[in-house]
């Protein structure tokens, strides 16, 4: 029997250890191994286990980081799909040309000719012309589809200036005044409100 000392505030530990064995005489390696394993400390092996909760966070953890990783393969081989958008340059926008007016052959002195007529009236800028033009017309000549050419072709007849860029403006801006309506595309009939204007011209105002 072996007794280890005891300490003054520890714990005191006895191991008793008997032994009875025959053996061979002369062979000790036996005793001596059984005097060996049985000193020896037995080793507890504890194994620890995650709580349940612990270890299914940790599962969903690492399926949520897989899940997360496809996802951005898969957003990166869309971006890879998806096809440039061409942008097209824009248009320019195209200046509008002025119709160059000609010359036609009308008949504007049977009657009470257009001379007299715009003498009496005396128009002094381009919208008065335009409208005088149209009310002649309008009172001596009203089968006549009249054009800017036919303005025009009143202009060069008493040598009113006719050097303008874009001769059909006065028309354009009578027509938006509803002085002028516009039967047809180029075409322009004086209204009443428009022969009311041309009415209160006179050669002394």
């Amino acid at each position: 029997m072996a007794k280890q000392p005891a300490t003054k505030n520890g714990t005191s530990r006895i191991r008793f250890i008997m032994l009875d064995a025959e053996i061979p005489e002369g062979d000790l390696s036996q005793i001596t191994l059984a005097i060996q394993n049985a000193l020896k400390p037995t080793t507890t092996i504890v194994q620890r286990r995650l709580p349940a909760q612990t270890a299914a966070a940790l599962q969903n953890g690492v399926q949520e980081e897989e899940m997360e990783s496809e996802d951005e393969l898969v957003d990166t081989a869309g971006e890879a799909l998806t096809e440039p958008v061409e942008v097209r340059p824009q248009r320019e926008t195209r200046t509008r040309k002025p119709t160059v007016p000609k010359v036609l052959e009308l008949d504007l002195s049977s009657g009470a000719s257009f001379e007299a007529f715009a003498g009496k009236h005396a128009p002094k800028n381009d919208i008065e012309r335009n409208l005088v033009v149209l009310a002649w017309f309008k009172e001596h000549r009203p089968d006549e589809e009249v054009t800017a050419n036919h303005v025009y072709t009143c202009y060069r007849a008493v040598k009113w200036p006719s050097g303008i860029d874009d001769f059909s403006w006065p028309l354009r801006a009578l027509k938006k005044e509803q002085l002028v309506m516009s039967p047809h595309r180029g075409q322009y009939v004086i209204n009443h409100l428009g022969i009311a204007r041309v009415e209160k011209m006179g050669a002394g105002s």
